[in-house]
């Protein structure tokens, strides 16, 4: 007889004879923490899309007071250009016409405190005089302390004189705009890329129209947005009653 096999048979014999009763209780209890295993998954991931949509709500409330302060600015900055036009009316208009040089630096945009002076911004073939936040700083008409851009965009009034036939009716229009900023200045050259959540920009646009009624509009980011085209050969501002060609105002 060989010592060991046969009492390790029976050691093995026993362990099989107790898996039809002792082992059944273990058996049960890991079932049971199976499924708790997963009740805790289930709830974490419930609470993992409450956490998303809490976020997703944060992220559309930031976007709102955003769009509100937008159009506080866009409020202010328009009636501020609104002043510095009515002032000198008579000058700008003669400027838009052509009939008269800009000697005066009535329009100018990128202005640099030290000299007052900036970038001419006439265009007589379209009629326009654009001016920015630092020009009416320059002339004394911006708040004091307050910031003439946000560092990434400025605003700007391009002023147009209405004409029928070529002819001028004595009406002039305006057009306010954010301008993008390139090293601290308004870009003047090259395309302008959009590189901001667009969920974000519509929810802001959409808020700031709201506040300020059927005057505020947008230009899409880069693309056609609904009704609204931007591409390769039409770009436009639009609100929600109308729609207007960026180049009737500016060159790209």
């Amino acid at each position: 007889m060989r010592p060991g096999l046969t009492g390790v048979r029976a050691s093995a014999g026993w362990l099989l004879g107790q898996s039809a009763c002792a082992l059944k209780r273990p058996l049960q209890l890991k079932s049971h923490r199976g499924w708790g295993l997963l009740e805790a998954i289930l709830g974490l991931g419930l609470l993992a899309l409450v956490f998303a949509g809490a976020l997703g709500l944060q992220q559309r409330l930031a976007d709102r007071r955003l769009g509100e302060a937008q159009a506080d600015a866009v409020a202010s900055f328009t009636q501020l250009a609104a002043q510095y036009f009515v002032a000198h009316r008579l000058e700008i208009d003669a400027i838009m016409a052509g009939s008269s040089a800009d000697t005066g630096h009535n329009c100018q945009i990128n202005v640099t405190p030290a000299s007052g002076v900036g970038l001419a911004a006439v265009d007589p073939q379209k009629h326009t005089c654009a001016i920015d936040s630092t020009h009416l700083l320059a002339r004394g008409l911006w708040p004091s302390g307050v910031p003439v851009d946000n560092g990434v965009a400025r605003w700007v009034a391009v002023f147009r004189q209405v004409r029928v036939r070529g002819e001028a009716t004595g009406a002039d229009e305006v057009l306010v705009l954010s301008a993008a900023l390139q090293n601290g200045q308004i870009k003047t050259q090259g395309e302008v890329t959009y590189a901001g959540s667009e969920q974000s920009f519509l929810e802001q646009m959409q808020t700031s129209m709201a506040i300020l009624g059927g005057a505020a509009g947008f230009v899409p980011p880069g693309h056609d947005v609904g009704g609204c085209h931007y591409n390769a050969s039409v770009r436009e501002a639009c609100g929600n009653t109308w729609s207007v060609s960026l180049s009737g105002f500016i060159d790209f």
